[in-house]
């Protein structure tokens, strides 16, 4: 397997957890060719971390995306873009998003990765499962998905990647959500493998406080056009989640907030009515799961 990638990361305050992530990388099978770790105005160790271990490994590159401002996911990914432009003149097959808060358990991660890539000419969007730590312990995050690959370790198809046009800053997140739905609209498939945790260790969208970031999560919901019927079930299979049942209602308050408000999505018309297709498509084959299986005890 000759194949190429490159990573990008977008880094602001990680000097907990980025030298972790970078030795993980380190650990790999196979190294990425290059690596642009973008510092988006960090005022802790960040930098300095990222450039000790560029000095001793050349393909680790740290570049600067801006200076001050708060975290945000339209930030985030406006750095990411930055990074993607400064790869473009490298002979590279994929490319990978490694958020700085992330590390594989398997040293072989990307090679299996990039080994499932070159299996399915199809597949445009590849990664593991997202596990997060609780109570001591690292579980299987509940919103993972054989059928979607988290932002933090989206790997691309290069061809597919430039065909998207990359990522599109949103105000309320869910950058890598649009990436995948652009893809699957441009025909390429997406998968996330199981057999390849993946650690995360800052839960989802706790960076501002849990209840903003389900809050938040509601309104990103919205701001997609989800359905409300598939909205209304996406939040009540979250709600054995801890602390149970308000975490689910703190989520549906977000998306219930945008619509009073009477907000119009923010994507494009044949976008939302592809989602929501899609949404509805799953909703039916659920159904039928569950409707075969009480004709089969009956």
């Amino acid at each position: 397997m000759q194949r190429k990638y490159i990573l990008l990361t977008s880094a602001k305050n990680e000097e907990q957890y980025i030298g972790e992530a970078i030795q993980s990388v380190l650990r790999q099978s196979i190294l990425p060719l290059a690596w642009f770790i973008m510092d988006d105005g960090s005022t802790d160790k960040t930098a300095q971390i990222v450039q000790n271990f560029s000095e001793k490994h050349a393909f680790i590159q740290l570049n600067t995306a801006r200076r001050g401002g708060k975290r945000s996911f339209g930030a985030q990914y406006i750095a990411i873009n930055a990074a993607y432009d400064l790869a473009r003149h490298l002979c590279f097959d994929y490319v990978g998003m490694h958020d700085a808060d992330i590390v594989p358990e398997q040293d072989d991660y990307y090679e299996t990765i990039l080994r499932n890539l070159d299996a399915n000419t199809k597949l445009g969007v590849a990664g593991g499962y997202i596990f997060e730590p609780s109570k001591g312990l690292w579980e299987c995050r509940k919103a993972n998905s054989p059928e979607a690959v988290a932002g933090g370790i989206q790997m691309f198809r290069r061809v597919c990647f430039e065909q998207i046009g990359g990522y599109t800053p949103l105000q309320f997140g869910g950058e890598d959500w649009l990436a995948q739905l652009d893809t699957k609209m441009a025909g390429w498939e997406v998968e996330a493998f199981p057999e390849l945790p993946v650690y995360h260790y800052r839960p989802t969208s706790s960076a501002g406080g849990r209840w903003r970031g389900l809050f938040r999560l509601g309104m990103m919901d919205a701001s997609f056009g989800s359905h409300p019927i598939f909205e209304v079930f996406k939040c009540a299979r979250r709600i054995v989640e801890r602390p149970l049942f308000i975490s689910s209602i703190i989520r549906f308050a977000g998306y219930a907030w945008w619509n009073i408000l009477r907000r119009s999505p923010l994507l494009p018309a044949d976008k939302v009515s592809y989602l929501r297709k899609e949404q509805m498509t799953k909703l039916l084959a659920l159904k039928l799961k569950f409707t075969s299986k009480d004709v089969k005890y009956l």
